[in-house]
C-alpha cells in the first residue's frame, strides 16, 4: 500500500514537473516585447538593438542544443534540467540592473530554456513511456497559456510595478519548479519501473547527424519554426499595410496565439494514438495555406482577418506541436531523444533567426507582401513534403 502511494505521488510530482517545465520554456521571453520601449528609455538603448532581445535567444537555442545531449550523457538528465532551471532563475533575475547585465541575463536565459527545449520530450519518453501523446500535451498546453499570459500582462504589470519588478517577479517560475524536482527526488527513494538510468549504455550507436529520419524531423522542426516566428514578427505589419489601425492588429495578434490554444492539446494526443501521421501533416498543410491566403487578400475586412488569424493559430501551434511529440515517438530512450531534438532545435531555431529577416527584406524590395507570404506557403509545402517522409521510418536509430 505504501508503495502504490509513493508510485502515485511521484507520478503526480512528475506530471506537476512537466506542467512547470512548460511554464518556463518561453515567459522569460515573451514578457519582454511588451515592454520594449520601457526597457530602451531606461538603458537608453538604441533602437536597433531592441529586436536583439528576441533574436539572441533564439541564437542561444541553435548553438546550444547540439551539446545537450552529451551533457545528458555525462552528468543525467536532472542534474542538467536543475542546472538550466538555476540559469534561467539567475538571468532572470539579474538582467534588469544595467545594460551589460541586461545582455548577460538574456544570454543566461536563453541557453538555460534551450535545454529545457530539448530536454522536455526526453522527460515524457522516461517518465511515461506509454503516453507520450497525452504528456506531451501537458507541457506544450502550459507552454502556450503561460507565454500568452507573460505576453499580454507584462506590460499592465509594468505600469503598477515598474518592468523591473515585472521581469524579476518571472524568476519564481523556474524555483518553484526547482522546489517541485527536489521534492520529488526526496520522495523518489527507488526509481519506477519505467525510470531509465544515467548509464553510458544506449541504443544510440551512429552519429544522429547521419541518420535520414533525423534529417526529415530536423526540416519539419526548422521550417516550422521559421513559419512561426515570421508570422508572429510581421502579422500585425500586413494588417496595418491592409488598412487597420496598429491597435486592431495587436488585437488580430492575440486572438492568433490564442486560438493556438487547442491544438497544443489535440495534436498530441492524436499523434500518440497513430501509427502514420500523414492526415495530421496534411492538415496542418491546408490551415497554413488558408491562413496565409487570407493574409495575401488586401483587405481591411475583419471576417478575413480573424479567420486567418485563427487558421494560423491552429497552424502554427499543430505545427509544433507535432514537432515535439515526434521526438519521443520515434526515439526509444531519453538519450535518443534528447540527441534528436538537440540537432533538430539546433537547426530549427538557427533558420527562426532568418525567417522575420528574409520577409522583411522581400516586403521592402518588392513594397509588397505578397511575395513574402508566397514564398512562406512555398516553405510550407517543403515542410509538409519532409514531414509525409516522417512515416516511411518507425525510428531514428534502427
Amino acid at each position: 500500500m505504501q508503495t502504490t502511494k509513493q508510485t502515485k505521488l511521484q507520478m503526480i510530482l512528475i506530471i506537476l514537473l512537466l506542467i512547470l517545465i512548460g511554464a518556463n520554456l518561453r515567459t522569460a521571453l515573451t514578457a519582454v516585447p511588451p515592454i520594449l520601449n520601457q526597457i530602451s528609455d531606461t538603458f537608453h538603448l538604441p533602437a536597433w538593438f531592441l529586436g536583439s532581445l528576441t533574436t539572441i535567444p533564439l541564437l542561444c537555442f541553435a548553438i546550444i542544443s547540439p551539446f545537450v545531449n552529451r551533457l545528458v550523457h555525462r552528468f543525467g538528465m536532472m542534474p542538467v534540467i536543475t542546472a538550466a532551471l538555476i540559469g534561467l532563475g539567475i538571468g532572470s533575475f539579474v538582467r534588469i540592473y544595467s545594460f551589460p547585465a541586461l545582455l548577460i541575463g538574456t544570454l543566461l536565459a536563453g541557453s538555460s530554456i534551450a535545454i529545457l527545449n530539448v530536454l522536455s520530450p526526453a522527460v515524457v519518453g522516461k517518465y511515461f513511456p506509454s503516453k507520450i501523446g497525452v504528456m506531451t500535451s501537458v507541457y506544450t498546453l502550459s507552454m502556450t497559456v503561460f507565454s500568452a499570459l507573460a505576453a499580454g500582462l507584462s506590460s499592465p504589470i509594468s505600469g503598477v510595478l515598474g518592468w523591473q519588478s515585472t521581469l524579476q517577479w518571472l524568476a519564481i517560475i523556474p524555483v518553484i519548479t526547482l522546489a517541485v524536482m527536489f521534492f520529488n527526488q526526496s520522495v523518489q527513494k527507488k526509481p519506477s519501473a519505467n525510470t531509465i538510468q544515467h548509464s553510458g549504455a544506449t541504443r544510440q550507436t551512429k552519429p544522429v547527424w547521419k541518420q535520414p529520419l533525423a534529417w526529415s524531423l530536423t526540416v519539419f522542426m526548422g521550417l516550422q519554426s521559421l513559419l512561426f516566428y515570421t508570422i508572429l514578427t510581421w502579422v500585425p505589419s500586413i494588417f496595418v499595410s491592409h488598412g487597420m489601425s496598429q491597435n486592431t492588429a495587436s488585437l488580430l495578434l492575440g486572438l492568433l496565439q490564442l486560438s493556438s490554444l487547442p491544438m497544443a492539446y489535440l495534436i498530441p494526443n492524436l499523434a500518440g494514438r497513430r501509427e502514420k501521421q500523414a492526415p495530421l501533416m496534411l492538415m496542418i498543410f491546408l490551415l497554413f495555406f488558408f491562413g496565409l491566403g487570407g493574409l495575401m487578400i488586401e483587405t481591411p475586412s475583419m471576417v478575413i482577418a480573424v479567420i486567418s488569424c485563427i487558421l494560423l493559430g491552429f497552424a502554427t501551434n499543430a505545427a509544433f506541436s507535432m514537432s515535439m511529440i515526434l521526438f519521443s515517438l520515434k526515439t526509444r530512450d531519453p538519450y535518443e531523444t534528447s540527441a534528436v531534438s538537440g540537432m533538430a532545435q539546433s537547426i530549427g531555431y538557427l533558420a527562426a533567426s532568418v525567417g522575420p529577416i528574409m520577409a522583411g527584406f522581400l516586403h521592402s524590395q518588392f513594397n509588397s507582401w505578397t511575395i513574402a507570404l508566397v514564398c512562406l506557403i512555398v516553405i510550407v509545402v517543403i515542410m509538409t513534403g519532409a514531414g509525409l517522409m516522417i512515416d516511411r521510418q518507425q525510428h531514428v536509430f534502427n
